[in-house]
């Protein structure tokens, strides 16, 4: 999992060193907030995080290679557009507000999470549980919901049309994941409560 995130924030960490690439407060916090996250995550994996499971190699490096891209590709959308005018509504800072929600709300339900895993295994197999506590009461994925408000949030710092549809296609994409993730829960636990959603509560 270190193969999936490091890349990413090294290169946003370069990014910092390369002269011109960071002008502006715009440029320079989204490459902040960028660094920020994949840190966090890098250090869930070493501190946090307990896998019930190992990724194949080629999809590791799939997933990393699309961190490393989407990333570097917003900080230079952000760089290309450094002489533009100011966007008519400016979302930068409820786009702070909207990132800090995302990644604290993401970081407190990776916690809950990980605290299932605290049991290790029963019997040889790994015991799996319905989750409890915070937004897991309303939908089977709220680290997903959070991280989809997180890349919002990126996408209101930079106001730029690929930060847009980064935030789009991960919304979709974690969509899909979380309704999979309940359905496999309904499958696995006849107890599983109906009425929790996939990733938004009382409507998805």
């Amino acid at each position: 999992m270190l193969l999936t995130y490091v890349p990413a924030l090294v290169a946003v960490l370069v990014s910092f060193a390369v002269p011109g690439v960071m002008d502006g407060p715009r440029a320079r916090l989204l490459g902040a907030t960028l660094a920020l996250h994949f840190l966090k995550r890098v250090l869930e994996v070493l501190l946090l995080h307990r896998y019930s499971g190992n990724m194949p190699l080629a999809t590791v490096l799939t997933v990393s290679f699309g961190y490393l891209l989407s990333s570097v590709m917003m900080i230079y959308a952000q760089h290309i557009n450094r002489s533009s005018p100011d966007p008519p509504v400016d979302l930068f800072y409820p786009g702070v507000l909207i990132f800090a929600v995302g990644i604290t709300g993401n970081f407190y339900h990776h916690y809950l999470l990980s605290r299932l895993r605290s049991g290790g295994r029963a019997n040889g197999a790994v015991a799996y549980t319905i989750p409890r506590g915070g937004l897991f009461e309303l939908v089977a994925c709220p680290h997903y919901l959070f991280e989809v408000v997180m890349f919002l949030g990126f996408a209101m710092i930079a106001q730029t049309v690929f930060a847009l549809a980064v935030a789009c296609s991960t919304a979709a994409y974690l969509t899909g994941r979380s309704c999979a993730t309940r359905r496999w829960y309904m499958a696995k636990f006849e107890e599983f409560p109906a009425r929790i959603k996939a990733v938004v509560p009382y409507v998805l």
